[in-house]
């Protein structure tokens, strides 16, 4: 048995790395990041400290723990938001998952297709596409900081609303770029239905959020708040993480799942092979523009709307639970807290995506040695580490 790069699996985001015996073509996935102990950390803290303390779970999609936190807070006083403010939260999470999308691609995944070793390389071979990349992470950059106040880490969500939102001519100005990158985004998609994606066979369960339930292709819908009864997690002596399933199998969460309930185009559809992990990364593609569209459309309503919102306060008295869910660019993410009357932490669980797809990016590593048993070993390698990048794993995420 040996690490199969002698060093962390690159292009990804935190610390993994395969071991495998290829011998009996046998792999385990490594996961090497300390514990993080959000949900520790949470305990004996203000309520209204959670959706900021939260988002520093992860860099990448803070708005995603932002979102999940309020919504946990909100369930938890019975607290029902009014329809702009919803509508402002879609908003922000469409820039969350283009932000999220975009990187991933072009910086981490697209790379293995291109045949470039990083993105910068691009840059030089491809100009036009790097310039594409460029304008849609900086509309997604422009969308979270307008909404959310910032690119990274929001600071104008409350419970019951926004404590800031913003102008109608900064809503305008958005819109004009929104409109005016359409067509880069549409590109993106395109790009990430001409690759070739490597050949591999699985039957995991793909799992996504809808409003308020939770979907799987392989058993009946539940609701969010019933998660615990279908999402297990187990600790593995060779990983920082625990390792997810969903009553006992391994599942798939993200682009690929959501897509499997949502995609319509029949045209598109045909293109996805949904029993294939790696086709996560052209559902990414395909994502990127239906957000960039989603996005286009809630600031059509929002411009039609006054958007001067008022954050409703609760009337329950405690002790409270909450349980608060998105989907987040990795898949559906959860957030539970217990707070006393005083709105003091004294339970908090959070489950990411990351944890529930570490099982089966290491089922499907273990499919892909024997599916391609055929090829050299270095082939083999690069494959593995595809792979793995193809499920866009946060494993700091994951360690939280």
């Amino acid at each position: 048995m040996g690490n199969i790069t002698d060093k962390y699996i690159t292009k990804i985001e935190g610390h993994g790395s395969l071991d495998v015996d290829w011998k009996k073509n046998k792999v385990k996935l490594h996961i090497h990041e300390g514990e993080r102990l959000f949900e520790g950390l949470l305990v004996g803290r203000h309520i209204e400290e959670a959706c900021w303390i939260t988002p520093r779970i992860c860099g990448v999609c803070p708005i995603a723990h932002n979102l999940a936190s309020v919504r946990a807070c909100e369930d938890g006083y019975e607290i029902k938001v009014n329809p702009t403010t919803n509508l402002l939260r879609e908003l922000m999470n469409c820039g969350q998952m283009i932000q999220s999308h975009i990187l991933h691609l072009a910086f981490l995944s697209l790379p293995d297709y291109l045949g470039i070793d990083r993105a910068t390389e691009l840059a030089k071979k491809n100009p036009k596409v790097f310039q594409i990349v460029l304008d849609i992470k900086e509309v997604s950059d422009e969308i979270a900081s307008v909404v959310a106040g910032r690119n990274v880490h929001p600071t104008t969500t409350t419970i019951g609303g926004f404590h800031k939102v913003p102008t109608k001519k900064e809503l305008e100005i958005l819109l004009k770029k929104i409109k005016k990158t359409k067509k880069a985004a549409e590109m993106i998609m395109k790009l990430c239905m001409s690759l070739k994606y490597p050949e591999l066979k699985t039957d995991f369960e793909l799992v996504a959020q809808d409003k308020n339930k939770i979907l799987s292709n392989k058993d009946k819908r539940i609701t969010v708040k019933e998660y615990k009864e279908v999402i297990t997690e187990e600790i593995k002596t060779y990983s920082t993480a625990k390792f997810g399933s969903y009553k006992g199998r391994e599942m798939m969460v993200g682009s690929l799942a959501r897509l499997y309930f949502s995609l319509k185009d029949e045209k598109l559809r045909k293109l996805v092979d949904f029993n294939n992990p790696f086709h996560n990364n052209l559902a990414q593609g395909i994502e990127t523009l239906f957000y960039h569209k989603e996005a286009e459309n809630l600031l059509e309503k929002l411009l039609k709307l006054n958007i001067n919102t008022t954050v409703v306060k609760s009337k329950k008295k405690g002790p409270y639970k909450g349980v608060g869910s998105i989907e987040a660019p990795r898949g559906g993410l959860y957030h539970e807290y217990h707070f006393d009357k005083e709105g003091i932490i004294t339970y908090a669980n959070i489950i990411t995506p990351t944890v529930q797809n570490l099982t089966s990016i290491e089922n499907c590593a273990n499919l892909l040695v024997e599916q391609h048993r055929e090829k050299p070993q270095k082939e083999k390698e690069r494959l593995l580490e595809m792979l793995v990048r193809a499920y866009d794993p946060c494993i700091t995420c994951s360690v939280h």
